[in-house]
Formats: C-alpha cells, sequence, structure tokens
C-alpha cells in the first residue's frame, strides 16, 4: 500500500509539472489581465489550488513562491484596481465576468433618441447577439433577436411603446416568453413615443459571481492558512504578503454577503438577486457553486476564528449533507439543492415583480444528479470540512464512506473492454467523456473512508489530460501528487 502511494504522488507530480509546462493562451502560463471571460474564476484559481496542494504535499517553498505569483497577478485583475464598474455600477474588490455567464441587453431609443424599451436575453448563447427593430404601422414595431450560436430567431410583432396599450412592448413580450430563447423587456417610458428602428447589438452585462469568488477566494486564504500552521514552508517574502491575502480573500466574500441565505431549519446558500442580469435571477447558486464559497468559509473560520465564518461554512455543510440520499450505502445528490427554485422549477405569475425573477418568468423543474466534474468541489468541500477542527460537526463517518462508495459504485463503470467513469453519481448516466475520466483524481481525499478509492482511479486515470489542456488539470495533478 505505501509503495502503492508512492508511485501515485511521482505520477502527480509528472502529471502536474507537463500540464503547467503545457499551458497555452488564456490558461496559462501567465494569468489573464481581466476576469470578462471567466478563465480566472474557472481556471487560474484551480492552478492556483494545485500549487498550494503540491505546497502542502512536499514543503517545497518553490510552489508558495509560484502560487504567490499568481496570486499577485489575479488581484490586479479585480474590479476596483482596474476602474472598471458591474451592472450596478459598482467598484468592488472582486473579479467581475460576463460573455457567456451573463444576461445581454440594450436599450433602444425612440426617434428622439431617448432610452425607451431595454431588451435582455439569457444565456445559453447570448454572445453576438442583435435586436432587429423594424417599424409597422399605427406606430407598432416588430422585435427580433438573432445570433450566430442561435439555430433559431425570436420573433414578436405589433408591439407598442404606449403603456395603455393592449400590446405593450414588455408585456407582450413577457406573454410570448420561452425558456428557450430567454428574451424579457422593461419599458423606459410612461407616454406614447414611437420607437427608432434598426439593428441593435446585445452586450453582456457585468457581474460577480459569488462562484468565481469562491473559486479565487479560495487558494488565498488556503495558504494563509498553510502560512499559519506550518510556517517554515512559507518563505519569509510570501509571508510578508499573508495579511494582504487574507483582507483580500475576506472583502471579496464579504461582497456577497447580500446573495447570503439561509432555509427554515438551517441550510445556508448564496443566491442570484432577482434583478440581476443572469439566467437564473432569484434562485439559489447550483451546490457546487455555493459550496465553492464554502470552502473558502472552512479557510477563513481556521484562519480568523470568526464566528459568522464558522455558522454559515457549517450551515452549507447542511445543505449538502440532507441531500445526500443513501441507498444501500452509496450516496446521491442533485446537481441543483433540493430545496431551491430550479430543483422545483416555477411558473409565470402574469407579473415580472411576483415572479421572483424579472429575467425568466418560468423555468421548468430540473432534478438531474450532480456531475461528475462538478462534483471535484462537492468533494472537496466535503473532505475540507470534516477534517477542520473547530468546526461544528455535519457529516457522519457513515456518510463520508457512502460518498466514497458513490464514486466506486456509480462512478466507475466496467464498459466492455474499458473501466469508465459516467457522467453523474446517479449510477444510471450516459458514459463519461475522456475529459471527465481525467477528473477522477477529485475522488482520492475519500480513500481515508474506502481503500478502493485510489485503486479505482488508478484504473481510469489517464497518463495526460487529453488537449487543450486547462488549468482543472493542473488541480488534478495536484490532488494525485498529494494524496498519492
Amino acid at each position: 500500500m505505501v509503495g502503492d502511494r508512492s508511485r501515485l504522488h511521482r505520477e502527480g507530480v509528472r502529471y502536474f509539472h507537463a500540464v503547467e509546462d503545457g499551458l497555452t493562451g488564456v490558461s496559462g502560463p501567465g494569468v489573464p489581465a481581466d476576469n470578462e471571460a471567466g478563465v480566472i474564476g474557472w481556471g487560474t484559481s484551480w492552478r492556483m489550488q494545485g500549487y498550494l496542494m503540491m505546497a502542502e504535499r512536499t514543503g517545497d517553498p518553490r510552489y508558495v513562491e509560484r502560487l504567490a505569483e499568481l496570486i499577485d497577478k489575479v488581484l490586479d485583475a479585480r474590479d476596483d484596481v482596474r476602474g472598471i464598474e458591474d451592472h450596478r455600477g459598482r467598484s468592488r474588490p472582486v473579479w467581475s465576468t460576463a460573455g457567456k455567464f451573463t444576461a445581454c441587453s440594450v436599450t433602444v431609443p425612440d426617434t428622439e433618441d431617448r432610452p425607451a424599451l431595454d431588451v435582455s436575453i439569457c444565456p445559453p448563447h447570448t454572445r453576438n447577439l442583435l435586436v432587429t427593430v423594424e417599424e409597422e404601422p399605427e406606430d407598432r414595431f416588430s422585435l427580433t433577436v438573432t445570433g450566430s450560436a442561435r439555430k433559431n430567431a425570436f420573433a414578436v410583432d405589433g408591439l407598442s411603446l404606449d403603456p395603455a396599450h393592449a400590446r405593450r412592448a414588455d408585456l407582450a413580450l413577457y406573454a410570448a416568453y420561452e425558456q428557450r430563447s430567454g428574451v424579457t423587456a422593461r419599458l423606459l417610458t410612461t407616454d406614447r413615443r414611437r420607437i427608432r428602428a434598426g439593428v441593435y447589438t446585445a452586450r453582456p452585462a457585468m457581474v460577480a459571481l459569488a462562484a468565481q469568488t469562491g473559486m479565487i477566494a479560495y487558494p488565498l486564504a488556503g495558504l494563509v492558512r498553510l502560512g499559519r500552521e506550518r510556517p517554515e514552508v512559507v518563505p519569509p517574502s510570501v509571508r510578508a504578503r499573508l495579511d494582504g491575502y487574507l483582507d483580500a480573500a475576506v472583502s471579496a466574500v464579504r461582497a456577497h454577503d447580500e446573495q447570503w441565505g439561509t432555509t427554515s431549519d438551517g441550510r445556508g446558500f448564496y443566491r442570484w438577486l432577482p434583478d440581476e442580469p443572469v439566467s437564473f435571477a432569484g434562485a439559489e447558486l447550483p451546490t457546487n457553486e455555493f459550496l465553492a464559497m464554502g470552502r473558502t468559509l472552512v479557510q477563513l473560520a481556521a484562519v480568523t476564528g470568526d464566528e459568522e465564518f464558522t455558522r454559515r461554512a457549517a450551515a452549507i455543510a447542511r445543505s449538502l449533507r440532507d441531500d445526500l440520499t443513501v441507498t444501500d450505502g452509496v450516496a446521491t445528490w442533485p446537481y441543483w439543492p433540493s430545496f431551491g427554485r430550479v430543483y422545483r422549477g416555477w411558473s409565470a405569475t402574469g407579473s415580472p415583480e411576483d415572479d421572483g425573477s424579472l429575467h425568466r418568468p418560468s423555468y421548468a423543474a430540473v432534478t438531474v444528479p450532480e456531475d461528475v466534474t462538478h462534483a471535484l468541489i462537492d468533494i472537496d468541500f466535503l473532505c475540507l470540512y470534516h477534517g477542520t477542527p473547530g468546526l461544528p460537526p455535519v457529516f457522519t463517518e457513515a456518510q463520508m464512506r457512502a460518498v466514497a462508495a458513490t464514486f466506486t459504485r456509480h462512478v466507475v463503470r466496467r464498459r466492455r473492454l474499458s473501466t469508465r467513469v459516467v457522467h453523474d453519481v446517479g449510477g444510471n448516466g450516459r458514459p463519461g467523456t475522456d475529459r471527465e475520466q481525467a477528473h477522477v483524481a477529485g475522488w482520492l481525499p475519500l480513500r481515508q473512508w474506502s481503500p478502493e478509492v485510489a485503486r479505482r482511479v488508478r484504473a481510469v486515470q489517464p497518463t495526460l489530460p487529453p488537449p487543450p489542456l486547462m488549468g482543472v488539470d493542473t488541480y488534478c495533478g495536484a490532488l494525485l501528487a498529494r494524496w498519492g
């Protein structure tokens, strides 16, 4: 067993460095100047966490020095440092994103060039969208939304800017809303006007997403914790920066306080606000996304002893625990929290204000199991929380064994002549892709509750991930090294 672990560690070290040396373009080896494409949030953050794990496992200060280099560049990319504003005109110590993650919008003017109609379009496929307005008789107009990535155009005619008209534009578009196209509008006038015909380009909103903040702040807080618990691993030049890194992590997390929520029975989560220009405005984040914030809360609780961080981390842990369904010793859990709006779905009430979302009047329920890629965050949170001293106990040993069994009995399957992963934790998912196969190292921390986990990982782990290499591949290499 010791020899097997040593071999896995050596393979992980090679894997980690091979990925880091092979990163190109936006994925690395440097750091993007901004997070508008979400690369820092869902790419660089994984790399930073990989360097932290390599430092924890090896004690080599060179990993810490490289991590600090990445962190410093990431901190330079914050909104307030760059002097850019989010959709509410705020410039804060976070990393706003746009593009495929946020809704696009355009304000269509009237014939006197005054704002008349604000049109919003929810993801997916919101890049390069055009809103075409054409005049019709009797001061009516048609509105069409097209985009290069959208197969079908969305079109509504007979619209009016007259607030008293039966075909008032915002209400007519509300009635015509469909989940696939995600088009809604707000009327910006209180009197009769004529719209200006033309073709308008929709622009993505700038939004700081809590999940990405959690991903980015996590290795910052983790490095501070490493410096407190094992100061010999952190060189003096980096140690002098730890207080600043801690302040940055705390400030970033605090920026999302308005999105924090709890259920009546004490489960915690983060949510999007009803007016946020995102696809699921008014809904709770997916489980893996609020666990991304939860991991940072665990580290901050361990470093600062702050009772609020501890309470929130425990509340988030209860959300995951209460969604674990254990059958015959195997756990499953959903992608969306079972207490949330998306899991239950919602119907239009007839009033945008009463719908709970200004951008999604209705949405069909989504009850799918968690997928194996996003489960990387779930497993890390589970093991981090369970193994951090001083936190309220939430997960039982039986539950930890059941989640380990999720991997050995649900996720890894024998198919014809090979052993492969499936797409989700439910046990009946479609075959996993080669990229999902490359993420099996994420389950290695659970080897503490099942020796079979490491054997199954070795059976399916590729020598190198499929191209293009990504930040998450660095993280998976570090996992092999850390738990080998």
